[in-house]
């Protein structure tokens, strides 16, 4: 066996440093990725606030057909409605006198229950990216283009979550 001297481990070690790359101080720290949303606690938020909301609601009551042109009003309702158009003679000629006889077809606006309400803001912070991501499982059609996915939990609130387009490796 041959005995290796320190002058040539001292020069090999040298040699060899001299061959590594040099390493700066950027290389050394790397860049943090953004943070990724925590998907999972957003949609167990959302689901636990939206399950007391029913998922199909009934549509209000349709208002009632206005009655057939053919058949002329009696006399009298034509006087009766000029009437009321007019005020009921108590000085107001706009026409808001106190209310007997006009047809109230205003449509009842449906009031956000407190349940809707949670549902709806607990699915305004889920992140688009947490949607586009379990939506991506969708067939291609759905997946690979531009969408925008509404989920729409009563009258006064929808959320939109617009995905881009994905190339999905099969």
């Amino acid at each position: 066996m041959m005995k290796v001297g320190f002058p040539t481990l001292f020069l090999l070690s040298i040699f060899f440093v001299t061959q590594l790359p040099i390493i700066t101080l950027s290389q050394l720290i790397r860049p943090q990725p953004p943070p990724v949303p925590l998907c999972a606690s957003q949609f167990a938020l959302a689901n636990y606030a939206c399950v007391k909301v029913p998922l199909v609601q009934l549509p209000p009551p349709a208002p009632l057909p206005p009655p057939p042109p053919d058949s002329p009003p009696p006399p009298e309702a034509e006087g009766h409605r000029h009437h009321h158009r007019h005020g009921h003679g108590n000085g107001n000629s706009q026409g808001q006198g106190n209310g007997h006889g006009h047809h109230h077809r205003h449509r009842h606006r449906h009031h956000e229950t407190p349940d809707e309400r949670n549902c709806c803001r607990w699915l305004q912070q889920i992140d688009n990216e947490c949607v586009c991501d379990v939506l991506v499982h969708l067939p291609p059609f759905l997946s690979r283009p531009n969408h925008d996915y509404t989920v729409v939990v009563d009258e006064t609130c929808s959320v939109t979550y617009k995905c881009g387009g994905r190339l999905i490796g099969t």
